[in-house]
C-alpha cells in the first residue's frame, strides 16, 4: 500500500469522511487519491482560514475534522483556526502537501517557502497551536500517522502531518490491524484514592456544588456529572464556553456562573468541585468569580487536585465521580425559579425583541450556530428546547468563524435544521464560504443582524467612533451573487417587529436556504451586552482609559 493511501485508511477507521481544505501543487497528488476513495469525500472551501474553521464545525459533531492545505502560504491562512482548535480543544487533523522531499534534502528554494532553503520554520510556526506535528517520510509513515491521529484524538487538541509531494504514491509496508483511538485507561489505583479522598470531603461538607467547563464536554463527561449530582442532589452550574449542553430539565442544574438566577446558591457554597474547569477572564467574567474561602476539587480529564495540592495522575472525571460514596445528602439549597423574560415594551424592532423571537423559532433538534459578538452574547442566555445542539467558538473568539463552521457542521449533520445568527461585521469576514453552503445544496436558516459595524465593540470602546464601522452591503443580494436560483432561496429583509414575525412565519418550515436581514440601529444592545462591555472596557484600559463616546 502507498503513503496517500494508507493515510485515506487511518482516516477512515478513526470515523472521518469528509476532508475541508484548498488544493495547491504540492497536495495535489494526495488529492487525486482521495478522489478515488470508496468513503472519503473532499468538500473544498474559499480559503484555507474558511476551511480550518469548517473542519472545526464538522469536528463538533464528533468525528475528526481533516482539513489539507499546501505548504506555506496555504497553511499559514488556516493557522488562526487550527489555534481557535486548540483553544478550544477540538480534534482537527491538518495534513499540508510540502515540496518534495528531494528539493528539501537539497535546500532548493522554492515557491510558497520563504526562499532561504529552510523548511523547518512552518512547522516552528505550528508548533504553539498543535500538539504533534510531524513531516511523513518512507521510514516513519506507519509510526507518525498512527501517533498524530491517537494524539489528536486523546488532547481534543489539533496534530499536523507533512505529506511531501512526491512520497503519496510510495509504496511502503503497512499493518494489517485496525487504528482504535481512545483515551487511556485511569489508573485504577489512584481512582480509588482520589474518589476516597472526595469523598471524605463531601461527607465534612455541608454545602458542595460542582461547576463543569468545556473540558469536561469535551471528554464526555457530562453524563457522569449529572448522574452524580442527582444521586446526591448536589447542585451543579456550568461556565460560559459549556453553555447549553447540561439538561436544562433538571433539577439540580442552575444555570450558567457568573450572573444566573442561581449565583447566591455559589456564594453560599463551601466545597467547590470544578470539572475540567480552566480559569480565565471568560469563564469568571473577568475573574470576578469568587472561589476564595471555599475548598476546591479539581477534577480533570487525566488529573485530580486537592485543596491541599494532593494531586493524583491517571484519573479521568468520569471514574472519580463514578468511585465516591454515593450515599444521599440533606438538600441545603433552594431550586431557583426559572422563567421566560417578558419580551419589552414598544414597537421597535430592537435586539431584545429579536432574540426573545429566535428562543421562540428554535426547535428540538435544531443546530444553532451563534458568531461572536452580539450574537453570542444573547444565545449564551436562551432556554433552548431539548435536543438542539449549539456552537460558538466561545473563549478564542475570531470573528467570522460561524459561517464556515455551519458550512461544517452542515456536512457532518446534514439530516438536521441548522440556525445561524451571525452580525454584518463577522458576516464580511467570511461571507464567501456561504457560496460552499449553496453549491452543495443545504437550506440553512441565515439570520443576518445588520447593525451597520461591530456593536460589541462599541459596547467597549468607540461606541460612535469609524473604526467600529462597515460597508453596508445589498445582504439579500449575496446569496444571488452566489449562484443560488431563486426558486431555493427565501430572502427578507425585517425592519420592524411584525417583518420580522412574518419572516418567522415562513421561515419556519421552509425547504429552501433562508436568509434574513434584521437590521437594527449601531447603538442598540441588550442590558447584558452593554454590562459586559463597561466592565471589559475597565479591564482592559483601566479607570485612566477613554471614556466610551
Amino acid at each position: 500500500m502507498n503513503i496517500g493511501e494508507f493515510l485515506l485508511r487511518r482516516l477512515a477507521e478513526v470515523g472521518t469522511t469528509h476532508a475541508f481544505g484548498v488544493p495547491g501543487d504540492y497536495n495535489m497528488s494526495f488529492l487525486e487519491q482521495l478522489e478515488a476513495h470508496p468513503t472519503m469525500r473532499w468538500m473544498g472551501n474559499c480559503n484555507e482560514l474558511n476551511a480550518a474553521y469548517a473542519a472545526d464545525g464538522y469536528a463538533r459533531s464528533g468525528k475528526p475534522g481533516v482539513l489539507i492545505t499546501t505548504y506555506g502560504v496555504g497553511c499559514l491562512s488556516a493557522l488562526n483556526g487550527v489555534a481557535g482548535a486548540y483553544c478550544e480543544h477540538i480534534p482537527l487533523i491538518h495534513i499540508s502537501g510540502a515540496p518534495p522531499a528531494h528539493a528539501v534534502r537539497d535546500r532548493k528554494s522554492l515557491h510558497h517557502s520563504l526562499l532561504d532553503g529552510g523548511y523547518r520554520n512552518v512547522h516552528r510556526a505550528f508548533a504553539e497551536f498543535t500538539e504533534y506535528s510531524a513531516t511523513i517520510s518512507t521510514d516513519n509513515a506507519v509510526e507518525v500517522i498512527d501517533h498524530a491521529l491517537r494524539a489528536a484524538f486523546r488532547s481534543r487538541r489539533p496534530v499536523r502531518l507533512e505529506l511531501p509531494s512526491d512520497l503519496p504514491h510510495v509504496d511502503i509496508a503497512t499493518p494489517e490491524d485496525i487504528l482504535t483511538v481512545g483515551d487511556a485507561e485511569p489508573a485504577h489505583r489512584d481512582v480509588l484514592a482520589a474518589a476516597g479522598r472526595l469523598s471524605e470531603m463531601l461527607s465534612g461538607a455541608r454545602r458542595p456544588v460542582v461547576v463543569f467547563d468545556a473540558a469536561a464536554v469535551r471528554w464526555g463527561a457530562l453524563p457522569a456529572i449529572e448522574r452524580f449530582c442527582a444521586q446526591r442532589d448536589i447542585p451543579y452550574f456550568c461556565t460560559l464556553p459549556a453553555v447549553h449542553y447540561a439538561d436544562p430539565m433538571s433539577e439540580q442544574y442552575q444555570g450558567m456562573l457568573p450572573g444566573s438566577a442561581g449565583q447566591a446558591i455559589f456564594d453560599d457554597s463551601d466545597l467547590v468541585i470544578t470539572c475540567g474547569f480552566t480559569r480565565s477572564d471568560v469563564t469568571t467574567a473577568c475573574f470576578t468569580l469568587d472561589f476564595s474561602g471555599r475548598s476546591v476539587v479539581r477534577l480533570e480529564p487525566t488529573y485530580t487536585q486537592l485543596s491541599d495540592s494532593t494531586v493524583y495522575y491517571g484519573t479521568t472525571i468520569d471514574a472519580v465521580l463514578g468511585s465516591v460514596d454515593t450515599a444521599a445528602r440533606p438538600r441545603w439549597w433552594h431550586t431557583t425559579p426559572r422563567g421566560q423574560a417578558d419580551e419589552p415594551d414598544g414597537g421597535e424592532l430592537t435586539e431584545a425583541f429579536f432574540f426573545g423571537q429566535l428562543q421562540r423559532f428554535l426547535r428540538g433538534g435544531d443546530v444553532l450556530v451563534a458568531e461572536t459578538g452580539t450574537s453570542a452574547q444573547n444565545t449564551v442566555g436562551m432556554s433552548l428546547p431539548e435536543g438542539v445542539s449549539y456552537i460558538n467558538q466561545s473563549s478564542w473568539g475570531s470573528i467570522g468563524y460561524a459561517l464556515p463552521a455551519l458550512f461544517g457542521s452542515l456536512v457532518a449533520r446534514p439530516d438536521r435544521r441548522h440556525v445561524l445568527c451571525t452580525g454584518d461585521g463577522s458576516f464580511q469576514v467570511t461571507a464567501q464560504e456561504l457560496s460552499s453552503v449553496i453549491r452543495h445544496g443545504f437550506a440553512p436558516v441565515i439570520f443576518l443582524l445588520n447593525n451597520r459595524g461591530y456593536t460589541i465593540e462599541r459596547s467597549i470602546l468607540g461606541a460612535t467612533s469609524a473604526y467600529n464601522d462597515v460597508a453596508d452591503w445589498v445582504y439579500p443580494d449575496v446569496p444571488r451573487a452566489f449562484g443560488i436560483d431563486d426558486d431555493r432561496l427565501l430572502a427578507a429583509v425585517c425592519t420592524t417587529r411584525s417583518e420580522l414575525r412574518d419572516a418567522l412565519a415562513a421561515a419556519a418550515d421552509a425547504d429552501r436556504l433562508v436568509f434574513i436581514e434584521v437590521a437594527l440601529q449601531p447603538l442598540d444592545m441588550t442590558a447584558a451586552t452593554a454590562a459586559v462591555g463597561e466592565a471589559t472596557r475597565v479591564f482592559d484600559y483601566g479607570v485612566n482609559g477613554p471614556p466610551n463616546r
